[in-house]
């Protein structure tokens, strides 16, 4: 019997839902022998304890800009990680570049209506895990598309303007392939796709730089061709980029029960691609055809000793006074985070990323469990 004891998350567990109120109401449980992997809570009908050891401080809600802040120092600073800083900046829409922030600027750190909240800042004896806030996460200069996504994208071919640096409140045409599975119409992001010495090796789908969006006015079927009038400008738009309905507004949504079992890896993240903490989002390649819903819990999981798969050289050549035993034929599975499904198309979902305690690599295998 352990003489000390542990606080972790309670995730939810099998025998129903949990509403998000309850979710952060019973975030933080007591228990002596705590389940580490899904099998073992499912079998102890318990909580998952997701590995890892933190220390807590609080975040304010405003802070005053310093002569040669950047975003990344005031979210390296308040929340311990410098990813962070595509959150920050979506509770500031009047920054239009997140390079340039200016002394004195009053930066939001924190959704409105919401309290100063605690941190994860390192390590600590006591393990705890920062629940997810309700909230909404836009996307404002990365985006991702699935094949099927891209298939249906279309293209700016012209403009009655004179000019080639095409702004807010230009009208565009736009042309679309044969296979459309649907009429164009309403809102659609213009983009162009990332290179890839920008994004990770092994990611999947296609990550894009947003420019800016267009609403559509007119569609001639006959032609597949569009007018449309640009209502978004982050950077100037030319002909030649492309359009595509890519989602870009993420709401937190209650979790929902799975009713199967579903094994998948984490296809692509967005620019950082390391992810750290809660609100920053990854894509899995599993959607509707799947039985993927809104609310759904994918599990993050890892195996393996992390110091023995980060060596360039021997072990003695890192300073090991011994070699390392041989490894076993299997590790047992360390949950590292929880993610929510947010959007789901047929073969691919967003997912929110809304605890963890190490960073989600491409990649990475994501499990969701029936009555989870």
């Amino acid at each position: 019997m352990k003489s000390w004891r542990t606080l972790f998350i309670a995730l939810a567990l099998a025998g129903g839902a949990v509403s998000a109120a309850d979710d952060a109401e019973a975030q933080v449980g007591v228990y002596e022998e705590e389940p580490q992997s899904l099998e073992d809570a499912a079998r102890a009908r318990e909580g998952i304890r997701i590995s890892g050891t933190v220390r807590r401080r609080m975040i304010p809600r405003t802070y005053t800009v310093r002569r040669g802040d950047t975003l990344w120092d005031v979210t390296g600073h308040f929340y311990g990680n410098p990813w962070e800083w595509p959150r920050v900046w979506s509770y500031n829409p009047e920054i239009t570049n997140p390079h340039w922030i200016y002394p004195l600027d009053q930066l939001r750190l924190l959704p409105p209506n919401e309290p100063a909240e605690p941190v994860d800042d390192g390590p600590r004896v006591a393990s705890t895990v920062r629940s997810f806030g309700t909230g909404t996460v836009h996307l404002r200069q990365e985006g991702y598309l699935d094949d099927e996504a891209l298939e249906d994208a279309g293209v700016v071919v012209g403009s009655p303007e004179d000019h080639m640096l095409l702004a807010p409140f230009d009208q565009v045409y736009l042309e679309f392939g044969e296979d459309l599975n649907e009429t164009p119409h309403g809102e659609y992001t213009v983009f162009r796709i990332m290179p890839e010495d920008e994004r990770e090796d092994d990611g999947e789908g296609q990550l894009v730089r947003i420019y800016g969006a267009v609403r559509i006015d007119s569609y001639d079927a006959d032609n597949r061709t569009a007018r449309a009038t640009i209502i978004e400008a982050l950077d100037p738009i030319e002909r030649g980029w492309q359009v595509a309905a890519i989602p870009r507004q993420f709401d937190m949504v209650p979790p929902r029960v799975a009713d199967r079992d579903l094994e998948t890896h984490v296809a692509a993240s967005l620019r950082p691609v390391q992810l750290l903490g809660e609100q920053q989002l990854i894509f899995l390649p599993v959607g509707a055809e799947e039985g993927v819903q809104t609310g759904h819990r994918f599990f993050m999981t890892e195996s393996g000793d992390r110091w023995r798969d980060g060596l360039s050289a021997g072990a003695r050549e890192h300073g090991a006074l011994e070699d390392p035993p041989d490894e076993p034929d299997a590790y047992p599975t360390e949950v590292i985070a929880e993610g929510r499904v947010v959007h789901v198309r047929p073969n691919s979902c967003t997912v929110m990323i809304t605890r963890s305690v190490r960073e989600v690599n491409t990649g990475d295998r994501a499990e969701m469990r029936a009555q989870y």
